[in-house]
C-alpha cells in the first residue's frame, strides 16, 4: 500500500510539473482575428486587418526560400499596413509578428509580379553625351537607378535584374519634377531603352536617342548648274554658342545682332535695311520680316510649332493665303511634306539619324534657291537651332512642279545620303528637279563640328 501511495505521489508530481512547464512555453499572440490579403503585388500597399497591433511590434514576411524581411509596418489598433518591399521575389510567403524575441505567424500571402511604380512618364527624345538630363514622372524614389539598355539587348517588359541585358546604370537623383542625371560620355551614338531598376525589377520607360551634342561649321553647296564652282557657308559663333556669323566664299556677310529676345541680320539680296526674328523663351524664332517677291512690301511672318516642337507653318500675318506662307507636315517624327507655292514630299529609309539642334536636311536639300529667293527663311533656318527636326534625313524628294497646262505634278528626285567624319552630304542628281521652284540637283555637304 505504502509504495502504491508513493507512486500515486508521484505521478502528481510530474503532471503538476508538466503543467507548470506549458505555461512557461511563452506569451500568447498580442493579435487577434488577423485577416491577411490572398495576395498581393511586389511594391504595393497591404493592409492586414486585426485588433492588438501596437507600437514595438514588427512585421516580417519571410519566404520559402531566402531570407525574411522587416517589411516597417505602421502600427495601429485596427490593423498594420506596409508596403511589399521591391527586394523579395514572386511566390508564397509567411507573414510574422514580432515582439522583442517572440514570433507568431499570422497567415501566408501570395507575392505577384510588380508593376511600374512610375506614372506621368517623359523620356526625351534624345540624351546628348555628357548634359544633365531629366525624365520626368511621379513615383520615383531614392535608390532608383536608371538604366540605358541598347535597344537590339532590351526586354519589352518588367523582368528580374538578375536578367537585365547589358547596360549602363546611372545613378540618379530624385526631383520633384522625376529624376536627372548626367549621359556618361562613354556610350556610343545610337537608341536606347531608358530604364529604371528598384530592388530586383526593371522596368522600360521608353526610348531615346544618344548623340553628340553639335553645330554646323559649314555648309557646302556644289554640282549646282548654276554655280561654276562650290558655294561653302562659314558659320562663326560668339563665347555664348550663339551664331555671330556667316560667310560664303568672302562674297557674301551676314551678322547676327542680338538684343534681347530679338536678332537682327542685315539682308545681302533683300532691298531691305534689315530683318528682324524675335525669340521665345526656348530659343526658337516665333516671328519674322521678310520681303514679298508679289508686292514688294515688308511682310511680318508668325512662325508655328506643334506640341513637340517641329515648325509647322510660317504665316503671313496680314495675308493668310498668301502664297508664300510656308506649311508642313510631320509623320512619325520625320517631315513628311512641305509647301511653299508648290507641295514637296519627303521619305526616309532611318538609315541616318539628323543632328539635334541644327537645322531641317530637307530645307537644306534646296538651300541655294532659299538663299536666293528666299533670304528671309534661308537666314531664319539656320538661326532657328532650337527647333525640333527630323529624327531620320530623307532619302527621296517628289519635288512639286508645273507642266505644259499649269497642272501640279511632282517629279521623283532620289537623294543619295551619308554620314562619316561628322559630315552629312545630301545628293541629288539630274538637272531640274522643280523648274516651278528653281530647284536643281546639286550635292550638299554640310560639315559638323562638336559643342
Amino acid at each position: 500500500m505504502k509504495k502504491l501511495i508513493s507512486m500515486m505521489l508521484m505521478l502528481c508530481a510530474v503532471i503538476t510539473f508538466s503543467a507548470c512547464s506549458s505555461d512557461d512555453d511563452g506569451p500568447s499572440n498580442p493579435v487577434s482575428n488577423p485577416t491577411i490579403p490572398q495576395s498581393a503585388k511586389i511594391g504595393a500597399e497591404v493592409t492586414i486587418q486585426g485588433t492588438g497591433f501596437a507600437a514595438g511590434q514588427t512585421l516580417w514576411l519571410v519566404p520559402e526560400q531566402g531570407e525574411a524581411v522587416n517589411v516597417n509596418a505602421k502600427m495601429a489598433i485596427s490593423g498594420a499596413k506596409f508596403t511589399v518591399p521591391y527586394t523579395l521575389n514572386e511566390g508564397k510567403v509567411e507573414v510574422v509578428l514580432q515582439v522583442e524575441n517572440n514570433k507568431w505567424t499570422l497567415g501566408t500571402m501570395t507575392l505577384l509580379a510588380a508593376e511600374n511604380p512610375i506614372t506621368a512618364i517623359s523620356v526625351p527624345s534624345g540624351l546628348a553625351l555628357g548634359k544633365e538630363v531629366t525624365i520626368a514622372g511621379i513615383g520615383f524614389a531614392e535608390g532608383d537607378k536608371i538604366v540605358l539598355i541598347p535597344v537590339a539587348n532590351a526586354a519589352a517588359k518588367s523582368y528580374m535584374i538578375d536578367k537585365t541585358p547589358q547596360g549602363t546604370a546611372i545613378d540618379a537623383t530624385v526631383t520633384a519634377d522625376g529624376v536627372k542625371f548626367t549621359v556618361p560620355t562613354d556610350l556610343t551614338e545610337g537608341e536606347y531603352t531608358v530604364s529604371l531598376v528598384r530592388g530586383k525589377y526593371t522596368w522600360a520607360l521608353g526610348t531615346t536617342a544618344v548623340y553628340v551634342d553639335r553645330r554646323i561649321e559649314s555648309i557646302t553647296i556644289s554640282d549646282h548648274m548654276m554655280l561654276s564652282e562650290p558655294l561653302t557657308a562659314t558659320f562663326h559663333y560668339n563665347n555664348d554658342g550663339a551664331l555671330e556669323k556667316i560667310t560664303t566664299n568672302d562674297q557674301y556677310v551676314w551678322e547676327f545682332a542680338y538684343s534681347g529676345n530679338t536678332v537682327t541680320v542685315a539682308p545681302v539680296m533683300l532691298p531691305l535695311e534689315k530683318l528682324t526674328y524675335t525669340l521665345d523663351e526656348n530659343g526658337r524664332i516665333t516671328s519674322s520680316t521678310g520681303f514679298s517677291m508679289q508686292t514688294g512690301e515688308e511682310i511680318v511672318y508668325a512662325w508655328n510649332y506643334d506640341a513637340e516642337g517641329h515648325l509647322v507653318g510660317i504665316q503671313d500675318k496680314a495675308n493668310a493665303e498668301s502664297q508664300e506662307n510656308l506649311t508642313a507636315k510631320y509623320e512619325n517624327g520625320d517631315l513628311s511634306e512641305y509647301n511653299l507655292i508648290l507641295p514637296n514630299n519627303f521619305t526616309t529609309d532611318k538609315s541616318i539619324r539628323v543632328c539635334p539642334n541644327t537645322t531641317e536636311p530637307a530645307y537644306l536639300v534646296n538651300i541655294f534657291a532659299l538663299m536666293m529667293t528666299r533670304e528671309d527663311l534661308f537666314l531664319g533656318f539656320l538661326l532657328n537651332r532650337n527647333v525640333t527636326t527630323s529624327t531620320y534625313v530623307p532619302n527621296k524628294l517628289l519635288a512639286g512642279d508645273l507642266n505644259e497646262n499649269s497642272e501640279i505634278i511632282q517629279n521623283e528626285a532620289p537623294i543619295k545620303t551619308g554620314f562619316e567624319n561628322n559630315t552629312l552630304t545630301l545628293k541629288t542628281t539630274g538637272l531640274y528637279i522643280s523648274a516651278g521652284q528653281s530647284m536643281l540637283a546639286n550635292t550638299v555637304t554640310v560639315k559638323y563640328q562638336n559643342k
